[in-house]
């Protein structure tokens, strides 16, 4: 098997593997046009594989323009695909966008200057790998670090980390051993194997583990759907129920207390009356901000409905779950909501209780015995915290 051969077989596994990729994704978009992400993806790959198509059919007095255009679109396509990534690990920005701009400029036009200048095999083998070490660099950051990435981001930011090592790798060899890359070298057939079996696995990687983190990341923002309150951010009365039971089995087991608050804003019908219902989401917003910041990790905070909240503290027994009630309180009646005009304030009720849970704790039990709390601190002249007790029997 010549070396012709050879490069002959691994572009054609490069071309069918990339091309099948597109065809699979195009026929997807077709009905998801708006998927920002994985329509930059599959332009990545739309290049990638334009560029080994250029690739496999270099010969001859066609070569030097080939071989351009090739490593050309080669750089825009894997570009493309780095910004993918970023898109999918959140870490695109508009100044992102210029540097990725910057990034693939400079590899075109630098290894076009070096294939017209100084048009040595190994010194474009050299650049062109530090090139797409460039372009994942910032990827492979995005996906390794910080506390909530998941198992297999974490693992493709490896692997595409181990992608990188493999170019800086060959870009050592191509210029320490510049020799290997002369026509009729014993070494030219391993560095090429190498060089496409180091390909095949960026595209297997490429393919295969974008669709899995893309599918992942569509699996989490379905659970936030259907957990989450999109105005507030905060657990729906659904999630909270489900996740209230299972903290009431666990301090039942413990015999520990926790603390349940029932809250609205005070004539928050008159707000909306008054300054319309966009300037009522303004001040659900700004509460379920100011809230957040006063909670501790594992406390629940959910919007049942309205201006009707909830929050489950767990652990905490009479005495700290009422201080914490009234700084909630506080903060709360010092609040501003800035108009064109006037400063807007509101304020809140908070009913509120504590129990030892046991195996008979009801959660709708819970919720009725606070809400008659809720209703005792509106009787006593609303931006008040008023104690109730849990009743068994209803």
């Amino acid at each position: 098997m010549n070396l012709l051969f050879d490069m002959k077989m691994f572009l054609s596994f490069l071309v069918t593997g990339n091309l099948v990729t597109v065809i699979l994704i195009g026929a997807y978009l077709r009905r998801q046009r708006n998927d920002d992400t994985l329509t930059t993806f599959f332009y990545g790959k739309l290049f990638q594989t334009i560029s080994w198509i250029l690739a496999f059919f270099r010969n001859g007095s066609f070569d030097v323009v080939a071989v351009s255009l090739a490593n050309s679109i080669l750089f825009i396509g894997c570009g493309l695909e780095a910004v993918a990534l970023l898109k999918l690990s959140r870490g695109y920005r508009q100044s992102t966008r210029r540097l990725y701009m910057w990034i693939t400029t400079i590899n075109v036009i630098g290894f076009n200057v070096i294939l017209l200048l100084y048009n040595y095999m190994n010194i474009r083998v050299a650049f062109a790998s530090v090139g797409m070490v460039a372009l994942l660099v910032l990827p492979v950051i995005r996906m390794t670090r910080g506390t909530k990435r998941s198992s297999l981001m974490r693992l493709m930011g490896f692997l595409y980390f181990l992608l990188i090592m493999i170019f800086l790798g060959r870009a050592i060899v191509a210029l320490m051993l510049y020799h290997a890359f002369e026509p009729g070298a014993m070494e030219t057939s391993f560095i090429y194997s190498f060089t496409f079996i180091t390909l095949s696995l960026s595209t297997i990687l490429s393919g295969t583990g974008f669709i899995l983190l893309l599918k992942e990341m569509t699996d989490r923002e379905l659970v936030r759907l259907a957990n989450y309150d999109d105005l507030t951010k905060t657990l729906n009365r659904r999630a909270f129920f489900e996740q209230t039971k299972q903290y009431l089995g666990q301090y039942a087991k413990k015999q520990q207390k926790v603390s349940f608050l029932l809250f609205d804003v005070d004539q928050f019908k008159l707000i909306n009356d008054t300054y319309g219902h966009d300037i009522g989401d303004r001040v659900l917003r700004d509460l379920s901000r100011r809230i957040y910041a006063q909670l501790e990790a594992d406390n629940l905070f959910s919007r049942f409905g309205g201006d009707e909240f909830a929050i489950l503290m767990p652990g905490l027994d009479e005495e700290q779950s009422t201080v914490s009630a009234e700084r909630i309180r506080a903060e709360i009646a010092h609040a501003k909501i800035h108009l064109p005009n006037e400063s807007l304030h509101y304020t809140i009720s908070i009913g509120l209780l504590t129990l030892k849970p046991d195996r008979y704790t009801d959660i709708e039990n819970l919720y009725i015995s606070c809400d008659n709390a809720l209703y005792g601190a509106k009787k006593s002249g609303k931006n008040s915290v008023f104690r109730g007790n849990y009743k068994k029997e209803l």
